[in-house]
């Protein structure tokens, strides 16, 4: 199948305006189009932010029409002023990995080496055409693993690099991972093929994120993540695996991958995400290519939603870090908006 081209995807959008009633006094430019066919999605690129909020239309809706006309499993629009700070942001990673990679030796070179390489690639995106790699041999490194959008798409691509990553879930108890996310956890471990640990959480140290939580004295939040990537720190040390890897998408740049020492043995921490400075878009369709269904936005574990309804000000700290991807460019504003409404409980 061919994707459209870039007339008719104009003229769909024009159309839609219309009908929208959006008067357009000035047309969007649309300066490339990067149609993949496995994933039915199309990547418009136009030269500036307007031109893009042009084809986004309010919260989005003018894309959704177009996507929905047009027979596309997905859709998304970058600006070229967009892929020249993404691109930015992974030459900064690389120099960082790089350099890493100089006091590595062993399965840990390995493992960074092909990050470095899977980051060149990256600075040519889009499109995005990723090297292929043989698996390692043996498990480079532990990821944490949620169930999350987040999470999965890192699976995706640790296993697409042949990084063989160990999948590490910290269950704290029914109020973090529901049912529902379990199921979707046991189909994408299945189709990836990687290893899943479970692992059981502290009761005193998740016991008190619980109460603090309910009583409304504590964002549950900082201390639950820090508990669960302590978790998977001590893990991977057990393992002997040399590096460990979370699904943050903030901590871009040189911040996206570091030293750590945990109980004697140095650990590569990486944001490999981040790294790659991935756009929520991004990880949505990795993670369906995944195996995880999409069901929309929302913020938050279970716990976390009863602690929005019962104290309104607890909302704030979930709404700020909204924000800070929007501000970053990794959420489109209709997304932010979209978990701001699943915050507040619209």
């Amino acid at each position: 199948m061919k994707g459209p081209r870039p007339g008719e995807v104009l003229k769909a959008v024009l159309r839609v305006r219309r009908e929208l009633g959006l008067k357009t006094r000035v047309r969007p430019r649309v300066r490339a189009l990067y149609y993949d066919e496995e994933g039915n999605f199309l990547l418009i690129v136009v030269p500036d932010r307007p031109d893009k909020s042009a084809i986004l239309g309010p919260g989005g809706r003018v894309l959704k029409a177009v996507r929905a006309r047009l027979g596309l499993s997905g859709m998304a629009v970058r600006s070229y002023t967009d892929l020249m700070v993404k691109k930015a942001r992974v030459r900064e990673a690389l120099g960082k990995v790089v350099r890493m990679v100089k006091k590595a030796d062993g399965l840990l070179r390995e493992g960074l080496n092909r990050i470095a390489k899977l980051l060149r690639a990256e600075l040519d995106y889009p499109p995005r055409k990723w090297p292929s790699f043989e698996p390692l041999g043996e498990p480079f490194m532990a990821v944490g693993f949620s169930g999350g959008v987040d999470s999965t798409a890192l699976l995706y691509v640790a296993e697409k690099l042949g990084l063989e990553p160990v999948a590490i879930t910290v269950d704290a108890g029914g109020w973090m991972i529901p049912e529902e996310a379990r199921e979707w956890m046991k189909t994408v471990i299945s189709r990836l093929g990687v290893k899943h640990v479970w692992l059981k959480g502290d009761e005193e140290v998740f016991g008190a994120v619980l109460k603090h939580a309910r009583a409304g004295r504590r964002h549950p939040c900082r201390m639950c993540h820090e508990e669960i990537e302590r978790e998977v720190l001590k893990a991977a040390v057990e393992m002997g695996l040399p590096a460990v890897a979370f699904g943050d998408l903030l901590p871009t740049g040189c911040f996206s991958a570091y030293w750590l020492r945990v109980k004697g043995q140095r650990l590569a921490r990486l944001n490999l995400l981040a790294s790659l400075a991935l756009f929520k878009t991004d990880t949505i369709l990795m993670a369906k290519m995944a195996g995880r269904p999409f069901k929309g936005l929302y913020f938050g574990c279970p716990l976390l939603k009863v602690v929005h309804r019962e104290y309104k000000y607890m909302r704030l700290p979930s709404i700020q870090r909204v924000l800070r991807e929007a501000r970053a460019g990794i959420l489109e504003p209709n997304q932010a908006l979209d978990l701001i409404k699943s915050i507040i409980g619209r």
